[in-house]
């Protein structure tokens, strides 16, 4: 393709889009649009002229970003870059500049000409929608035939088949090198290696075992994860029906080219964008891609304009959509990655999801462990030397203290214990994509509800109707007047008649495939409820004609004909306008006449019920010996029908758990303002927030500054007419304003939100391949009320590892305490290397591992989230963490002085302090289950079997290093008497119960144990 044909287009000048940034410039290119060899050739010589830092083009916007030095701004950026395109390329453009975002800029483009049939790819995505459909096909080089198979092919072979591009997936490889990503991780590598290199093999062994043990389970739990959710399959059909060489045929979906004629039917999935050629009451379901609840009527020969929205766009279909009702023609215009579905995947790969609170968390302790270590080995090294203790002594003694003074169990801890709530998850049916996804559920905030699908069935239901003689709701159980169930046709003679109308004035059906749009087919559904025989109805008054809504007759007419030869006329649709038609009415079956009071107290009860935030339609016949009586207003006035969208099954108790855990709750939605209060108002959006149910119009969101739109999210419950890139902004501003968000959506339109939040939690099912793909949560069974389990185990989770944190780092402190007071005193030490590195490995495995798998505390959900800025742990926790490492050591010591006047300093007295400092740390993990109930009060934590065994296990290992010899010799023990037992288990035992009765006196008080 040469660059004199790439100018044929249907925009022939550069168009500066915003140049207000010093240095920066964005221009639209002409032939830009889908041309990778133009991109390239763009971006290749632009990047390598003097002074342009940056050249970034792009083939979907047709837009080029280019980046300058500062002595290059002088205002004639756009013509530099004309030049060059005129020197590389040979496009005349230096005269044909024009701004877009410069009003006062003279506009002078060159006289556009047709662009040519074979140049199709040049049109904007955008423009499709404002030309006829002959002028379409024309330029797509179609007919009505459809593409030959030759065509067909070379344009597959031109454009790439009709997919999109996969989420790139991590390797087995990059699963397992991450698991040794991590601080405490690499502080252990690192204290490997320095204690191999003196000679410390066992220390080696131990150190390295307990990364493997972090690693190997990363890997299984995280890879076994993925392949959850990867075998859940395409949800999207295998298959597409369309024209080709005039036979309508079934091809593979990736097969679809542009300028296949697709055909429309009734639940057909749309392959790609496409404009409409020819339709039939056609209607599509584009709430995966617009967030719209209720589907939008297609018109073939509507012709919009440059800017209309993509809601608004009647003469397109969308690839990712559904038709509902109706049928049509229509020619592909884009495939693949060219498709609106394509543009937000792009806008999806451009989101970054933020860093987890555990992964900082594990950061900032990784780097305080560091310091720490590294001042307390420095200190015992200089104190023993100054001591006159030999050099290689204190250097192990200071690798020992390096390795005591990091919890080797942490990594292993943090790990298993999210492995672990991955498959309590799983069991639940909530797939979890990677392992800080768990705790990060336990962080949330605020939870942004998509509604369509998510909250909602995406069904309309019947829940009123009202006639001049009674008002009556319709539940699930039936219907209601008053408190009172009833039989409607007993409690109002005009409601038979009612239902015939919308049984008769009806295309829907509600056989094994059902077909209608979701307002018809509830309105049908009201009428079965009621006992109506739709089979019979329809049989007995077969349809003579239909005259359907229009934008000048809002509502739609049926004829029937009856079998004494008359003719049933059956209406529905806007109240005012069908009440105009009417001259009588219903009053319980007898027919009267409509007065002016009646009409007013019907167009009351149609203000009160759109007051509700319900569809409502008006419902009217006519029995006539002319089949267009009804013209003549000639109508019965029968009733008010009022509708609303479904909620899911116990959504109002869900959003009602979310508001007592402490979590806001945020609605986001493509309906309109109304529909979106109802909806609000029936899940009681505002609980948490204990104020008026506000909302936000989201037609100008994007004009908002970021800064001040972060402040008015905070007072919003929620955002109505919100489109994808709304929801983006969205779930950013409440980030930026210090939040951490949860978002929950299915559709396409949900990807770049879903991606960029804290958590993106979507449906299995329903779900589409755009959501899972980026989601961290998937509910497989589509079921939302999982997520307070998840939110449930998520806190458990955090909880469980602070616990097993606390633990790690006071019995650890203890160690290093012990090994101070030792350096100081002088003289032996109180513990040897080795009994080191036992006391560790027995402690800092099991008893922490099994803290993790703490059940729940009762007051869980009952507990403020936490906040996400809030250290793991805090100042105050390092004081606890002091004081309580100084009663376990105090209680050692007691021990080592007691055996040092009986036995004397020496091997003894180190055996009887290494016994109680082990059974003292043991016995401590129960003081960290909990940091409000005791634990002589059992009824207020439930039991932890697992902790049991593990303490029973590391107590009955700590027993046979005292009786096994060559355990015994190992780690230089001496003999221990009764009595000595009894002064070890005491040294052991005081600790704990000073540092419970320290918990219960700070708990009485109201102070922070």
């Amino acid at each position: 393709m040469n660059a004199a044909t790439q100018h044929n287009n249907a925009q022939n000048y550069l168009q500066i889009v915003h140049d207000r940034v010093a240095g920066r410039i964005r221009v639209k290119v002409p032939g830009l649009y889908r041309n990778e060899r133009l991109c390239a050739n763009l971006e290749s010589r632009l990047a390598g002229r003097d002074g342009i830092r940056l050249a970034h083009a792009n083939t979907l916007t047709s837009n080029l970003l280019v980046e300058y030095a500062a002595s290059l701004d002088t205002g004639e950026m756009p013509q530099h870059i004309a030049r060059l395109l005129e020197q590389e390329l040979g496009l005349p453009l230096v005269s044909d500049i024009e701004s877009i975002d410069r009003p006062t800029r003279k506009r002078v483009p060159r006289k556009r000409r047709r662009p040519e049939a074979t140049q199709y790819q040049e049109q904007p995505l955008r423009l499709w929608h404002t030309l006829s459909g002959t002028r379409v096909v024309d330029f797509l080089q179609g007919s009505k035939q459809g593409l030959t198979e030759e065509m067909a092919a070379q344009r597959l072979s031109q454009y790439g088949a009709n997919v999109l591009s996969e989420q790139a997936r991590r390797s087995s490889w990059q699963i397992f090198l991450a698991q040794f990503m991590s601080a405490p991780v690499a502080m252990l590598g690192v204290s490997a290696a320095v204690s191999l290199a003196t000679g410390g093999v066992a220390d080696t062994a131990v150190i390295v075992s307990v990364v493997m043990v972090n690693s190997v389970i990363g890997y299984v739990t995280e890879r076994t994860a993925e392949k959850t959710i990867n075998a859940l399959g395409q949800l999207t059909p295998e298959s597409a029906i369309v024209i080709r060489d005039g036979k309508t045929q079934e091809i593979p979906l990736p097969d679809v080219a542009p300028g296949d004629l697709l055909v429309l039917s009734p639940g057909a999935y749309i392959p790609a964008d496409a404009r409409l050629l020819a339709s039939h009451r056609l209607t599509v379901d584009e709430s995966p891609l617009t967030g719209e609840s209720l589907p939008v009527a297609k018109n073939h020969e509507y012709l919009g304009e440059e800017g209309t929205a993509l809601g608004d766009r009647q003469n397109m279909v969308y690839m990712g959509t559904t038709v509902s009702g109706g049928d049509g023609r229509a020619i592909a215009v884009a495939t693949g990655r060219y498709t609106e579905i394509g543009k937000i995947q792009q806008l999806v790969g451009e989101a970054k999801a933020p860093e987890t609170p555990m992964q900082k968390q594990i950061d900032d302790m990784g780097r305080q462990l560091a310091l720490l270590s590294s001042g307390i080995c420095v200190s015992v090294f200089a104190i023993g030397l100054l001591r006159g203790r030999p050099l290689t002594q204190m250097l192990m003694s200071a690798i020992s203290l390096a390795v005591a003074a990091v919890p080797e169990g942490l990594p292993a801890v943090a790990t298993t214990t999210l492995a672990l709530g991955i498959r309590e998850m799983k069991r639940r049916k909530v797939l979890i994509r990677q392992l800080p996804a768990v705790e990060n559920l336990g962080s949330v905030q605020v939870i942004c509800l998509d509604k369509t699908g998510t909250l909602t069935l995406n069904q309309m239901s019947v829940v009123t109707l009202q006639t001049l003689h009674a008002d009556i709701k319709v539940k699930p159980q039936g219907f209601y007047h008053g408190n009172a169930k009833i039989d409607p046709y007993r409690i109002d003679g005009a409601l038979q008649p009612m239902m015939e109308v919308l049984v008769l004035c009806n295309e829907a059906t509600l056989a094994e495939k059902e077909t209608g749009s979701p307002t018809e087919k509830a309105l049908l559904q009201v009428a079965i409820d009621a006992g109506e025989d739709v089979q019979f109805l329809r049989k007995d008054r077969p349809p003579l004609k239909v005259d359907y809504r229009a934008e000048d007759r809002p509502y739609m007419i049926s004829v029937h004909a009856l079998a004494d030869g008359r003719f049933f006329s059956a209406v529905k649709g806007s109240p005012a306008e069908v009440l105009e038609l009417c001259q009588k009415c219903s009053i319980d079956g007898r027919v009267e006449d409509l007065s002016e009071d009646r009409r007013k107290t019907v167009l009351t009860g149609n203000e009160r019920l759109g007051a509700d935030a319900l569809r409502v339609l008006g419902v009217a016949y006519c029995i006539s010996g002319e089949a267009d009586g009804c013209k003549r207003r000639e109508l019965t006035w029968l009733g008010l029908v009022g509708m609303e969208d479904v909620l899911r099954p116990g959504m109002a108790e869900l959003v009602a758990e979310f508001h007592q855990a402490g979590i806001e709750t945020v609605m986001i939605t493509g309906d309109q303002s109304s529909t979106a209060y109802s909806v609000g108002k029936r899940l009681g959006l505002n609980g948490v927030q204990g104020k008026s149910l506000e909302i936000i119009d989201s037609g100008h969101l994007e004009k908002l500054d970021p800064s001040v739109l972060a402040g008015l999210v905070g007072q919003a419950a929620i955002f109505s007419r919100v489109s994808p890139a709304h929801k983006l902004r969205i779930v950013e501003a409440l980030q930026r304003s210090g939040k951490v968000v949860a978002m929950t959506g299915d559709g396409v339109n949900d990807g770049p939100a879903l991606k960029a939040a804290n958590i993106g939690v979507t449906l299995g099912e329903k779900g589409t391949d755009v959501a899972r793909s980026v989601a961290d949560v998937i509910l497989a069974d589509d079921d939302l009320q999982t997520m307070v389990t998840a939110i449930r185990e998520g806190r458990a989770i955090y909880d469980n590892i602070g616990k097993s944190l606390h633990f790690l780092l006071s019995t650890n402190l203890s160690e290093i305490e012990v090994m101070l007071v030792s350096v100081v005193l002088g003289g032996a030490e109180i513990l040897n290397p080795m009994q080191l590195l036992w006391i560790n490995l027995i402690t800092d495995i099991f008893p922490a591992l099994a803290l993790a798998l703490d059940p729940p505390e009762a007051d869980v959900l009952k507990r403020p989230p936490r906040d996400p800025n809030a250290a793991i742990v805090s100042r105050s926790d390092y004081a606890k963490l002091i004081r309580e490492s100084s009663i376990i050591t105090a209680g050692a010591l007691g021990v080592y002085g007691y055996s040092r006047l009986r036995y004397g300093p020496g091997q003894n007295a180190g055996t009887h302090a290494f016994m109680s400092l082990t059974f003292a740390q043991l016995l401590h993990a129960y003081r960290c289950r909990s940091e409000h109930s005791s634990i002589f009060d059992a009824k207020s934590r439930p039991a932890n079997r697992y902790l049991d065994s593990a303490i029973g296990l590391s107590a009955l290992m700590q027993a046979l290093a005292a009786a096994w010899p060559p355990l015994r010799g190992l780690l230089r023990l001496g003999p221990i008497t009764a009595a000595d037992m009894i002064a070890i288990l005491a040294g052991a035992g005081l600790p704990l119960l000073v540092n419970e009765a320290i918990k219960g006196i700070n708990k009485n008080i109201g102070l922070s144990t």
